[in-house]
């Protein structure tokens, strides 16, 4: 008895198993989808932060040399205001001279 019992319960085990490996079939494919369209978007979030991580690089030697030009230019600047060259252009190109200081007139309000 114990043997068509098994027998019996094989048939209704192979119909519903059959039934089983069509789901985990699909359930395996939709699952290997899953896998390798989120290895595709690591893939791509990879490259895309390598990419961001290179421009950011890229801005901050552009700072660097910028920051390195503003000084230059600050230094120009302080040579061509300096009170010395200022004295010796006006002497030079305009012929200004210091005014005696018995020539010079102090006004008060």
């Amino acid at each position: 008895m114990n043997n068509e019992k098994s027998k019996g319960e094989a048939v209704v085990n192979a119909s519903i198993s059959s039934a089983e490996q069509t789901r985990l079939l699909v359930v395996g494919l939709l699952v290997l989808l899953l896998v390798i369209a989120s290895a595709l978007g690591v893939i791509y979030s990879s490259y895309k932060s390598r990419q961001l991580f290179s421009d950011l690089q890229q801005q901050n030697r552009e700072a660097v040399r910028l920051e390195e030009e503003w000084g230059r230019l600050l230094l120009e600047q302080s040579t061509w205001a300096s009170h010395a060259r200022v004295e010796r252009m006006a002497k030079s190109e305009l012929k200004m001279v210091v005014p005696a200081p018995e020539t010079i007139i102090v006004v008060k309000r």
